[in-house]
């Protein structure tokens, strides 16, 4: 028989509201279109051929990088080709543009429920907007709250040291220095830290510890 465990860290009360938000987001339209346009990316062979493809030639040169040999132009010409395969497919592009806007809903509702936690109350829309603005601006490591002035590090250096950073790059770009403790998040691409797929597409967040 199948036993299930409660969760003692919720009281019933809190357990409630919070089955009422999960629902309430999964039934949201905006999750309910992200989620069609990522199933017809998972049921269209030549769009996830694509990502394979681009995803396995770029570990192949992260693998070259790692090994202290960098790709030659001719090997990053088509990769960037690759790359703009993927960028150029409609069901490509919808699937990227709704792994981001799922991201975007989920920090959304994280940041709404720290500032609760913190404030003891919940947070205003303009709250929620600042603590976000800061995180795109600086997210360092050692607990600065994205706020520059108060981090250890060297935001605008990138300095040694637990630093999260996005390289001043815009989206679907990178420092493209992919050492050790580099953590990608390609658009959904499934890479743990120390990988990446190299393509920096649309959606890309790049956090390197070191450049």
């Amino acid at each position: 028989m199948r036993r299930v465990m409660s969760n003692t860290s919720l009281s019933p009360e809190l357990v409630k509201l919070t089955t009422e938000l999960a629902n309430a987001v999964a039934q949201s339209q905006k999750v309910v279109s992200a989620r069609a346009r990522i199933g017809l990316f998972y049921q269209n062979p030549e769009a996830t051929d694509l990502f394979r493809k681009v995803n396995e030639y770029g570990e192949k040169l992260r693998n070259k990088h790692m090994e202290g040999m960098p790709p030659s132009e001719e090997e990053i010409s088509t990769f960037d080709g690759l790359r703009q395969d993927v960028i150029d497919n409609p069901i490509c592009k919808g699937f990227l543009e709704a792994r981001q806007e799922l991201d975007e809903m989920l920090n959304i509702v994280h940041q709404y429920l720290c500032i609760a936690i913190e404030k003891g109350c919940a947070p205003t829309d303009e709250e929620v907007a600042d603590s976000m603005n800061q995180q795109v601006s600086c997210s360092c490591g050692g607990g600065c709250s994205g706020n520059c002035d108060d981090c250890e590090s060297d935001c605008k250096n990138h300095g040694e040291g637990e630093h999260e950073c996005k390289c001043g790059h815009g989206d679907g770009e990178c420092c493209g220095g992919h050492g050790e403790g580099h953590e990608c998040k390609c658009g959904g691409h499934g890479h743990g830290d120390g990988e990446c797929c190299g393509g920096h597409g649309e959606g890309h967040e790049c956090k390197c510890g070191k450049h």
